[in-house]
C-alpha cells in the first residue's frame, strides 16, 4: 500500500511541476522559485513517509534541486531543442521530478528494510524542525544566487557549473556516508534481535513444561522401580542441563567439548524415556574438534528429530551425531508420525540466524524421502 501511495505523490509532483512551468511560461513569470519549492516539498513528503531522518532530509533537499536544475537545464537545451521552447522545460521537468522521486525513494528503501533508515525519527522531526527550515531557507538562497548568476546557457556557465558539481559531490557522499552507517545499524539491530530471540528459546527449554513433566515421570519411575544409585544420576543429569543453560544462556559461543557433553546428558535422559524406540548414537569419541558453537544448539537439532519423527519399537527413531572436523552433523533417520501437525521451522531458523550473525555462515540442510540431517560449522574461538 505504501508503494502505491508514494507513486502517487510522486507522479502529482511531476505533474504540478509540469503545469507550474507551463503557467509561468505563458505568465512571462519566472518559475524557479515555484519549482524549488515544489521539488522541496517533494522530497519532505518522501523523507518524511520513509522516516528519514531531518538531517538526510536536508541533504535531499539539496541534492534533489542541484540535480534537478542541472538536468532539466541540460534536457530542455540537448533532448528537447526541437520542441517550442514553451514545452521544453515543462516536458523536460515532468521527466527530471519523476526520476529524483523514485530515485529518493528507493534510496530510502535501499540503506534500511522497510525504508526505517530514520533512528529515532518521530523524535528527530520534532526535535529538529528549527534545522529544516533552516534547510529549506538555505537551498531557496542558494537557487536565488544561481538565478542571479546564470544567464541561461548552462555550457557557458564554468561557475555556475563547478558550484552545482561540488554541491552535488558533497551531498552524495554524505547520503553514501549514511546509507553505510544506516546498513551497520541495521546489522547490529538484527544480530541483537535474532540473540535475543535465541536466548528465548533456549529459555523456553529451560521452562519447557512437556520437558519437565516427562522427566518428571521419569524420575518417579525410576524412584519407585529403579535404586537409589539410578535416580541420585537421573537427578545429577537433569541438574546438570538447567545449569549449562543458565550458565550460557548469556553466552554467543561455547567449546564444542562442553557443547558435545551437555547433549550427551540430554541424550541420556531421553533415552531412559525411549528405552526401546530411540538410538543416539554420538561417533565423536576421544577426538573432539576443537573450536566453538552456539550454546544449546546440538539439543535444539536432537530435540527437532524427536520432535519431528514418531517413536516406537517397532521402526527405533535412530540419530547420529558426527563430525568431519570443520562441521556437527546431526543425521536422523525419517519414521513419520501418524498425524503429524505441520512444521514451523523456527528451532533450525534460530540455528541459522546465530550462524549467519555471529559468523557470516551458513548452516546445511540435507533432506531426503528416509532420512534428514543438519551440518552446523564449527567456528573459530573469538580472539
Amino acid at each position: 500500500m505504501k508503494r502505491i501511495q508514494t507513486s502517487w505523490f510522486i507522479h502529482f509532483f511531476a505533474l504540478a511541476h509540469a503545469a507550474t512551468s507551463l503557467v509561468c511560461s505563458l505568465a512571462g513569470v519566472p518559475d524557479s522559485l515555484f519549482l524549488t519549492a515544489l521539488t522541496m516539498a517533494l522530497a519532505v513528503v518522501i523523507c518524511r513517509k520513509e522516516n528519514l531522518t531531518v538531517e538526510i532530509t536536508i541533504i535531499s533537499l539539496v541534492l534533489v534541486n542541484a540535480l534537478g536544475f542541472i538536468f532539466g537545464n541540460l534536457g530542455a537545451q540537448l533532448v528537447f531543442d526541437f520542441l517550442p521552447p514553451l514545452w521544453q522545460h515543462a516536458i523536460t521537468t515532468f521527466i527530471v521530478t519523476e526520476l529524483l522521486g523514485w530515485a529518493l525513494y528507493l534510496f530510502a528503501h535501499t540503506v534500511s528494510p522497510q525504508g526505517a533508515a530514520g533512528y529515532e525519527s518521530t523524535q528527530s522531526w520534532h526535535k529538529n524542525v528549527g534545522w529544516l527550515i533552516a534547510g529549506i531557507a538555505a537551498v531557496f538562497g542558494f537557487r536565488v544566487y544561481i538565478d542571479l548568476s546564470y544567464e541561461g546557457d548552462l555550457f557557458q556557465e564554468s561557475g555556475v557549473i563547478g558550484l552545482l558539481v561540488i554541491v552535488t559531490l558533497l551531498s552524495l557522499a554524505y547520503m553514501v556516508i549514511f546509507a553505510l552507517k544506516m546498513q551497520r545499524e541495521v546489522s547490529k539491530q538484527r544480530a541483537r534481535r535474532h540473540k535475543a530471540e535465541f536466548s528465548y528459546m533456549n529459555l523456553k527449554n529451560q521452562v519447557n513444561p512437556h520437558f519437565l513433566f516427562n522427566s518428571l515421570n521419569v524420575l518417579d519411575s525410576i524412584v519407585q522401580d529403579g535404586t537409589r544409585e539410578e535416580a541420585s544420576t537421573y537427578i545429577h543429569k537433569m541438574a546438570s542441563i538447567y545449569r549449562y543453560m543458565m550458565q550460557h544462556e548469556s553466552k554467543r559461543l561455547v567449546p564444542v567439548a562442553e557443547e558435545i557433553a551437555f547433549s550427551s546428558n540430554y541424550r541420556d535422559l531421553i533415552q531412559i524415556r525411549f528405552p526401546d524406540g530411540l538410538i543416539i548414537e554420538n561417533q565423536i569419541k576421544a577426538d573432539v574438534p576443537e573450536g566453538c558453537v552456539p550454546p544449546c544448539t546440538l539439543q535444539l537439532l536432537l530435540e527437532n528429530a524427536i520432535k519431528h519423527n514418531a517413536i516406537g519399537p517397532e521402526n527405533p527413531l535412530h540419530v547420529v551425531l558426527s563430525s568431519d572436523g570443520t562441521n556437527l552433523t546431526v543425521w536422523n533417520n525419517r519414521v513419520p508420525k501418524v498425524s503429524a501437525a505441520p512444521s514451523s521451522g523456527i528451532g533450525l531458523q534460530y540455528v541459522r540466524n546465530q550462524y549467519r550473525d555471529i559468523a557470516g555462515k551458513e548452516i546445511q540442510v540435507v533432506e531426503t524421502p528416509d532420512s534428514f540431517a543438519v551440518s552446523i560449522p564449527i567456528l573459530a574461538f573469538p580472539e
